[in-house]
């Protein structure tokens, strides 16, 4: 080889190697840095087509992760046994090859051949590695003008390799923390609007707690002296009518209190070991006439490995009685409800499931708030307290519901709760 040609073929590397850097390093998405390594690969080579094979550490196989060509499209996730073909030998071994006539080297694998109409000749591939670790192969195809692969060909593509490696390891890495990043704002949404819902809920008790404490003694007194009053009207007389409807009232306004003065006193919680299948049992028992009444089929799974584990067994079993009260009041007459209780790896989970009227949509978000409520009686304040009880375990709760369509309620209660974690 003269002198000057040699010093044309370093050039070409040297300019193919830049260029391609260029290329590669435009992009931190996958797709983009191994379409943009192939077409630079194909230019230099003056190669046909082209394929990046990435090996599947986790299934042990190859994968075509991208290829390109008048074929190209019918190589999308195809995959290679360990060893299998040109590539599948070169990813096993870590060595590049330079094959004149595939028909003549035993390695050749003609099945993507047959599969595709694409007729290989003759072909280069070489290793990705990045660190030492081997990551997957990078293979031409066939010179456009019917002559062989060189060997300045063999180390171009070899070169172009070490940049496609790292550009692809880069790309990789931006790509899960671009995941990662997208988890973590999901969770953070998620906390916000866990924070926002605690702080309106504990701005509003507050607020109510006020009022109610203003309010308690002037609703007995309005109670008791409308009863005196009644007790010295004729039995019958339209007073009377009167009366009952303001002690009816009345009536409301002291339980309304009772359960905000309840909700204020649920701030704590007083753990202590608790056998989650018997307080279970406890609960449904303390529905079995209202279910009898309304005819409704009870169907319970409750695990045989649930673990005792440190609850406010008072709060939860006033949580649970929120939840299955609610259910069969939205039950028709024969409606199902589903009670089921399991382990999971570190948490208790109890979901009730009801075939019920169910909650529309756009009211899910706002369900657990004080005052909102679908029912005609009541104040909207039984699954506020649920949530309370819920947050004091420092456990999580999920509604799923849609009109007519039943509701699912999650609860999912911490297995390491210890008692010097009270709040």
């Amino acid at each position: 080889m003269n002198k000057g040609l040699h010093t044309d073929i370093h050039r070409r590397e040297l300019t193919a190697l830049l260029k391609s850097s260029a290329l590669i390093n435009s992009s931190l998405h996958t797709n983009d840095v191994l379409n943009f390594a192939m077409k630079a690969a194909e230019e230099f080579m003056e190669a046909e087509a082209s394929s990046v094979f990435e090996l599947d550490p986790e299934k042990g196989d190859i994968s075509v992760r991208l290829a390109r060509g008048e074929k190209g499209v019918f190589m999308k996730s195809k995959r290679l046994q360990p060893g299998e073909g040109i590539a599948g030998w070169v990813i096993q071994h870590g060595k590049p090859m330079n094959v004149v006539d595939v028909q003549k080297d035993a390695r050749f694998s003609d099945r993507f051949d047959k599969e595709t109409g694409f007729t290989t000749r003759s072909l280069i591939c070489v290793p990705l590695t990045i660190r030492g670790r081997i990551i997957g192969a990078l293979q031409v195809l066939n010179k456009k003008d019917g002559n062989s692969f060189t060997e300045e060909d063999t180390e171009l593509l070899n070169a172009l390799a070490q940049q496609i490696a790292v550009a692809l390891d880069n790309a990789r890495l931006y790509q899960r923390l671009q995941e990662n990043f997208e988890l973590t704002e999901q969770e953070l949404k998620i906390t916000q609007r866990k924070l926002l819902r605690s702080e309106r809920s504990a701005a509003i008790a507050n607020l109510v707690q006020g009022v109610a404490h203003e309010v308690r003694n002037p609703i007995m007194s309005i109670g008791g002296f409308a009863m005196r009053m009644k007790a010295d009207l004729v039995e019958g007389s339209r007073m009377q009518k009167y009366l009952d409807i303001i002690l009816s009232e009345t009536s409301r306004l002291e339980k309304l209190v009772r359960d905000v003065k309840e909700i204020a006193e649920m701030q704590t919680v007083h753990l202590e070991p608790t056998d989650v299948k018997d307080l279970l049992a406890r609960v449904i028992e303390g529905f079995s006439s209202d279910m009898a009444r309304k005819a409704v089929r009870l169907k319970a799974d409750i695990g045989e490995d649930l673990p005792i584990i440190n609850l406010d067994q008072e709060q939860i079993s006033r949580a649970l009685r929120n939840i299955i009260q609610n259910s069969i009041e939205a039950l028709h007459e024969g409606g199902t409800l589903k009670l089921a209780a399991r382990k999971l790896d570190s948490t208790v989970q109890i979901v009730v499931e009801d075939s019920g009227v169910g909650i529309d949509e756009e009211k899910l978000d706002s369900v657990l708030d004080p005052f909102v409520t679908s029912k005609t009686t009541g104040a909207g304040l039984g699954l506020t307290m649920v949530y309370q009880i819920v947050t004091n375990h420092r456990g999580e709760i999920d509604i799923k519901s849609s009109g007519g369509k039943g509701t699912i309620v999650s609860l999912e209660l911490p297995t390491g709760l210890e008692p010097e974690m009270e709040e």
